[in-house]
């Protein structure tokens, strides 16, 4: 029998798979990284892997912000956004119109700053209190805008349907069991 050649395997005979393996089996690993991706070992416990103490079925927090808490921060900065630049424009012009919606209107841009500030607190790590505050004040002064309508006979606005779904989505993405408990590590409550 010949020597082997440099740089092959002595358990591995020419041209065939490694003695003991199958053909198109991966070799056994060996060395650093053996136990593979997935294995126990470091970052094992995922976001999502249960650890003793958890709420069943959610796991430790790794610190990286779950996508509902990026998603109310964005849909509050751009709700916000957008009241307060309509409601700085249109402001007067309300006035003209009706008393009552000008000072309904008011409101409005002062629930639209707060509801912008709060989603960006809330991107930058900190308490989702203002932004569910300002979420909720949207929604009742949304109703109060729809009821206002009827009574004048101004029908129906579709603008207040979306002034409904995104500030109640803004509460539905915070009030979710990940959400808090990724505020709770950070050892905020709300």
């Amino acid at each position: 029998m010949s020597s082997p050649t440099p740089g092959s395997d002595e358990n591995q005979p020419q041209g065939g798979a490694p003695q003991g393996q199958p053909w198109g089996a991966p070799p056994p690993a060996q060395g650093y990284g053996a136990q593979g991706y997935g294995a126990q070992g470091y970052g094992a416990q995922g976001y999502g892997a249960p650890t003793p103490g958890s709420p069943a079925g959610y796991g430790s927090p790794t610190g990286k912000r779950p996508g509902q808490v990026t998603a109310a921060a964005v849909i509050g900065i751009v709700i916000g956004g957008i009241g307060a630049l309509f409601g700085l424009v249109g402001l007067s012009l309300i006035f003209d119109f009706s008393a009552v919606l000008g000072v309904l209107s008011l409101v409005s841009l002062v629930i639209a700053v707060v509801v912008l500030v709060g989603g960006i607190q809330v991107l930058t790590g900190r308490s989702p209190q203002l932004l569910l505050l300002g979420s909720y004040a949207s929604l009742a002064i949304t109703v109060l805008f729809m009821l206002w309508s009827a009574v004048s006979g101004y029908g129906f606005v579709g603008s207040n349907l979306l002034s409904l779904v995104l500030p109640a989505l803004i509460v539905y993405f915070l009030l979710q069991p990940q959400s808090k408990q990724y505020f709770a590590s950070r050892g905020i409550g709300y």
